[in-house]
């Protein structure tokens, strides 16, 4: 009787159940198939990451297992452990090179902002003779590879004696193209009316750029800093050419030269994956942050009619 019962309950609100799940009817069932589909690829595309991630975790047993396994079964520390202690490797300052990654990284962002905040708003909302033909002559150099001025700058920088300090790794990354274009862009929506306006009230550049510019201007500026954070974060060639000294590399330079050195039994695929949930820790947690001045910064122009 209770099942006969639920069974008549069903069928009595079926059709608004229905109307509720399926209100456009095909639609409605096209509408779930494609975020089943978004769901699955997602899924897919993370994979990667959760099995950096896992791996990294799982005891040295775990990570040589085959099959290998896709849970984890127990929490081990065994890989970060000996990946800070450095076990068999002299002078693995894993430690030191995660703080060396902080500040060069960290350098670099602010430097970029201000250099690229300062460049954006002369080329947006200064007047002056060549103003765009300098501008189209510094994203013409967006069309120059890296690796083709990676030997001048090598010779130029070891002729001022910069080799083997952080400022070898900050000092490039400042002059950015990309990051002047960026804000000068955004800087170009900014209401005139807005500057004109303080400058008939006495406000000096110092202060359009400080009061008025850099506060309107914060998701393009959370937006370069991520870029500027995970492009620095992830160097690797040009430290690698001008560090020598162990105690001034980066995480990424010392983890690779200390990476087949490990003289524990099996393979070093938790290490491995240590490194790499290490390497994108602070990207991650920058995002977060600046997750939303991100997404205003992206689709700012989007909303501008």
């Amino acid at each position: 009787m209770t099942s006969i019962s639920a069974s008549k309950d069903f069928e009595q609100y079926r059709p608004s159940l229905m109307k509720r799940l399926f209100p456009d009817g095909s639609a409605s069932v096209l509408r779930y198939l494609i975020i089943l589909v978004l769901i699955m690829w997602a899924a897919f595309s993370l994979f990667p990451i959760y099995w950096a991630f896992i791996t990294s975790f799982k005891p040295p047993d775990d990570v040589s297992s085959l099959p290998p396994k896709v849970y984890l079964t127990e929490v081990s520390f065994h890989s970060y452990d000996s990946l800070f202690k450095g076990v068999g490797v002299a002078n693995a300052n894993v430690g030191l090179w995660f703080l060396n990654s902080c500040i060069v990284t960290a350098g670099t962002m602010v430097g970029t902002l201000l250099l690229a905040s300062l460049a954006g708003y002369s080329f947006a909302k200064k007047e002056y003779p060549g103003r765009d033909y300098m501008f189209w002559m510094l994203i013409a150099t967006m069309l120059i590879p890296g690796w083709a001025t990676l030997v001048p700058q090598y010779l130029f920088t070891g002729q001022l004696g910069l080799h083997d300090t952080f400022w070898v790794l900050i000092l490039p990354g400042l002059a950015s193209p990309f990051a002047v274009f960026l804000v000068r862009q955004f800087m170009i929506t900014l209401p005139s009316e807005l500057f004109q306006a303080a400058r008939v009230d006495g406000a000096s550049e110092w202060q359009l750029w400080s009061r008025i510019a850099l506060p309107l201007s914060r998701p393009v500026l959370g937006t370069l800093a991520v870029f500027t954070l995970v492009s620095s974060w992830n160097q690797f060639l040009w430290p690698m050419l001008v560090l020598n000294k162990n105690r001034k590399f980066t995480l990424l330079v010392g983890a690779s030269t200390i990476m087949y050195q490990f003289q524990d039994r099996g393979p070093t695929y938790g290490i491995s994956m240590a490194v790499a949930v290490l390497m994108s820790a602070v990207p991650v947690i920058t995002f977060l942050i600046l997750q939303r001045q991100m997404v205003r910064g992206l689709t700012i122009g989007a909303l501008k009619g």
